[in-house]
């Protein structure tokens, strides 16, 4: 990539303008853009050489703008984690689910395409929490701490409205077959949001993370019912009505009819 610009560049000879020289906000989102793969790879080992390297500028540069390493590798951390729980991104991911594929089919994408969000707001949160390990006297830089406090409450903010945006858009993916759900809508998302969440690392469990294709087949189809055959010539029933499975009636929530 192109180098950062260092300072305004002087007027020529025939006194022909120049480019206008970067504002501080312009050159603070320039070095984030630019220093942002080698954060996601090496996290908070990154050194200050590497990170001036990476941006094309002079260490002391990155210091003017952003104080310390940990200063600039945090808001290049929280800047990745905005835009992995992006609400456009999420709608994008989901909106991109092609209507016509079997239910199952259509829900695992939705939990393949979560994890892979989760994944990376996982990322970027371990390398805050190693950096909080780190702190020192540096991190009483006031304006450091006052623009991670802004980011921080576009964060909230914006995971509210991914909220939104997931259950807006899964009611999308899922009409077609609204009729056949046992449980309301919300507690369908909050099934496949929760599904998603079991390929987080970190959580305690008895073994390793189920594939998506085994979570959204029994999301779908239950854990009771009719044995799924090995076989690829038996049919495969479990895409029939509800009413058609093992066991009847479906158990009644609030808000529903009786």
């Amino acid at each position: 990539m192109s180098p950062i610009p260092e300072a305004s560049p002087p007027a020529d000879g025939a006194g022909r303008r120049r480019a206008a020289p970067m504002s501080p906000e312009d050159r603070r989102a320039a070095i984030i853009e630019a220093v942002m793969p080698l954060v996601e790879e090496r996290g908070a080992d990154a050194t200050s050489r590497e990170l001036a390297d990476a941006a094309g500028v002079a260490e002391g540069t990155l210091f003017r703008a952003f104080g310390d390493k940990v200063c600039l590798i945090g808001e290049v951390a929280l800047t990745g984690l905005l835009r992995a729980s992006d609400p456009a991104v999420t709608r994008a991911d989901l909106e991109s689910i092609d209507p016509r594929l079997p239910l199952v089919d259509r829900v695992r994408q939705v939990i393949e395409r979560g994890q892979r969000r989760s994944e990376e707001a996982v990322a970027w949160v371990m390398v805050l929490r190693f950096l909080h390990t780190r702190e020192g006297a540096d991190e009483q830089d006031h304006l450091h701490r006052e623009r991670a406090a802004q980011m921080r409450s576009r964060l909230m903010a914006q995971q509210e409205t991914r909220r939104a945006v997931v259950e807006e858009t899964l009611g999308r993916v899922l009409a077609q077959d609204l009729d056949r759900l046992r449980v309301p809508i919300e507690v369908a998302v909050s099934l496949i949001e929760s599904a998603t969440a079991h390929h987080r690392p970190g959580l305690e469990r008895m073994g390793p993370p189920l594939p998506a294709e085994v979570l959204a087949d029994a999301l779908v189809h239950g854990i009771v019912g009719e044995k799924r055959s090995p076989d690829t010539n038996v049919p495969d029933t479990h895409d029939s009505s509800p009413a058609g499975h093992a066991g009847g009636g479906a158990p009644s929530y609030p808000g529903e009819e009786d």
